[in-house]
């Protein structure tokens, strides 16, 4: 009588490890240094005139693609900013992901991708999942109570407290360069955060806040750059044994999973009225899909380094929403610092491309 059971049990395994093997197939390839494109080679080919001009061409098309996921992030947060008017940061985490769940499974049947990943580093996915939930919730809840430029700039710290991180958890190298960046970049917060027992009682109230009320958005705003750097380091972690829809369905699952219990203790849910709010809620999600989409495509075509500069779009863009939208005027102490971590996250990632470039992996040639 057990003999079916058995059976279908053995199916299951089969298909699971079916699963596995496409994923091993897609993205435990080889890995590749960081001066040229994540794209596949072959053994035979060598660098010739159309390949340079070819990998030339790939990298401004991947450079473009890091300027439009710029443009998505930064779309994503003014609609944070808007719904924050209406929804609490729970709710817009909740739609965020449940939007996000949904595209990314979508993605994952389009290619043909078991969405769960493979099975040794689901622990792995679920923990980062976890992280990003927490990340995404204090990052909405400052944005909502933060002017929109100081939010996205404090959130910026993430590439410095990345490098922390990666030095203690991963082995990677941390060496005065990356010392005198990450004191820069903190520096670069005080000047955008300004705290009451350095400038005075003034600089909140100039936006229209209590100083409780900025600071604590400030102190959301550091975690959230925080846990997105010990995000960033799973990722890492995780390498290519995973396709990056992958980790957003885990993302989706386990943000919205979170979300539902915190905002029916924490906060209040808010029925949204009229499709504007629909809307605003729902272009929260999908931009913020569109803009992961096109961040990994275009780390995959471009290098690091400029990447890296082409992110630091967002920051601008911040800027301009909030003095367009919001008449949210920054003064000089959020340029400056926001000048200072522009400045120092740009030379990180500088840094470490020259370092890929005159410090090639072994056995990576053929």
């Amino acid at each position: 009588m057990s003999r079916p059971t058995d059976n279908s049990e053995e199916e299951e395994e089969q298909d699971s490890n079916k699963f596995n093997a496409v994923n091993d197939h897609h993205y435990q390839e080889e890995q590749h240094d960081e001066r040229s494109p994540l794209l596949p080679t072959t053994a035979s080919s060598r660098p010739t005139s159309t390949t340079t001009n070819r990998d030339a061409k790939s990298e401004v098309i991947g450079l473009t693609l890091m300027a439009l996921c710029a443009l998505a992030f930064s779309s994503m947060t003014l609609f944070v900013k808007l719904s924050g008017a209406s929804f609490p940061s729970f709710e817009i985490v909740l739609f965020r992901s449940v939007v996000q769940t949904a595209l990314g499974l979508a993605g994952c049947a389009y290619i043909g991708i078991n969405p769960f990943g493979n099975r040794r580093i689901r622990p792995w996915l679920v923990f980062r999942g976890v992280i990003g939930g927490l990340a995404l919730a204090v990052n909405f809840y400052s944005v909502t109570h933060l002017p929109l430029a100081d939010a996205t700039v404090i959130m910026y710290l993430n590439p410095a407290f990345t490098a922390i991180l990666a030095a203690l958890v991963l082995g990677e190298p941390f060496r005065w360069f990356e010392g005198i960046c990450v004191t820069l970049c903190l520096t670069g917060a005080v000047f955008v955060s300004k705290p009451e027992f350095l400038f005075g009682n003034g600089s909140a109230s100039d936006h229209g806040q209590g100083n409780e009320e900025r600071t604590l958005a400030v102190l959301a705003a550091v975690t959230g750059a925080i846990l997105t750097a010990v995000a960033y380091c799973t990722i890492r972690k995780v390498g290519k044994a995973a396709h990056f829809l992958v980790h957003t369905f885990y993302f989706g699952v386990v943000a919205s999973l979170m979300s539902i219990p915190a905002l029916r203790t924490v906060q209040s849910p808010v029925l949204p009225e009229g499709w504007r709010q629909y809307a605003m809620l729902l272009m929260t999600g999908i931009s913020a899909f569109i803009g992961q989409c096109l961040l990994s495509k275009g780390l995959q075509m471009a290098p690091a380094g400029p990447a890296s500069v082409m992110r630091m779009n967002e920051i601008v863009l911040a800027f301009l929403f909030g003095i367009c939208i919001f008449s949210e005027y920054p003064d000089w102490m959020s340029v400056l610092g926001a000048t200072i971590i522009i400045s120092t996250t740009t030379a990180l990632g500088s840094r470490k491309w020259r370092n890929a470039n005159n410090n090639p992996p072994r056995g990576n040639s053929r």
